[in-house]
């Protein structure tokens, strides 16, 4: 037991001297509400998908409504004339729901039954108004990893990507499935690793025409990611590009 003691702590000052090189300090403004921002749009979707949803996939008015996500991410909001809507999609694999962009004055769809044919949903990052401002590229990056992860059901389930704040959420993980509670627990090396990450916290830089957004998360199916997102600062704002790099990989073993 004293020599894997001995061992773990050799590794994981070896981990912390490597990761200096790896991930020097980085310029930009660290957004410092990121764990309020993400629990309350957690708290959102919280909730079992309404059984008339789950079986016939047509909305009666009474789910979730995705609007309420720009009373925690002011800094973002649709364009004037449109409403950040979704229909239900549900089959054999599983059932999610599909945002789109609504005009004010078009009634929401029920279902996807009710969508003409051959017409395709607006993406609605298209019609998101962003502040200029680092906040206002870090909420735009909340509601791409976030915004439709409410209803999910068996094969969905694989979108659990979750935004790492600080060293607490990264803890809270690395306990988490480390306890077997759910596939394959984490290992010690894989602990290690995790525990020795430096720059965890959300950073955002505006340079030029571009925001970049750089952002920490963790999915069960894949471990612990760095992604760095490009956005163009002029509207529409468009994502521009996502660098993605494995951290810690890590794979809980369950096939939904």
């Amino acid at each position: 037991m004293k020599k894997q003691t001995i061992f773990l702590l050799l590794l994981v000052l070896t981990f912390s001297l490597a990761c200096q090189f790896l991930f020097p300090a980085r310029t930009g403004i660290v957004i410092s509400d990121c764990a309020d921002l993400v629990a309350s749009i957690g708290e959102i979707q919280s909730g079992d998908i309404p059984q008339h949803l789950f079986d016939t996939g047509r909305k009666q008015g009474d789910e979730i409504d995705v609007n309420e996500y720009f009373n925690v991410l002011t800094h973002v909001s649709m364009r004037a004339g449109y409403a950040l809507d979704y229909v239900y999609q549900s089959d054999s694999l599983g059932g999610f729901p599909l945002l789109y962009a609504r005009p004010v004055d078009q009634p929401p769809y029920a279902s996807i039954a009710d969508i003409p044919e051959n017409t395709p949903l607006p993406d609605f990052r298209e019609f998101l108004d962003v502040e200029d401002v680092e906040q206002g590229y870090f909420e735009y990056v909340i509601l791409d990893i976030m915004a439709n992860q409410f209803y999910l059901s068996w094969h969905a389930n694989y979108n659990d990507t979750g935004i790492v704040c600080n060293r607490r959420d990264v803890n809270d993980i690395v306990a988490r499935v480390s306890s077997g509670d759910f596939g394959i627990p984490m290992d010690l090396v894989q602990q290690t690793k995790a525990r020795a990450m430096k720059n965890v916290e959300p950073v955002i830089s505006l340079t030029g025409d571009v925001a970049n957004v750089e952002v920490v998360t963790f999915t069960k199916w894949g471990g612990f990611y760095r992604l760095t997102y490009t956005i163009s600062r002029g509207v529409p704002h468009t994502i521009m590009d996502v660098k993605q790099e494995n951290l810690v990989p890590y794979d809980c073993g369950v096939m939904l």
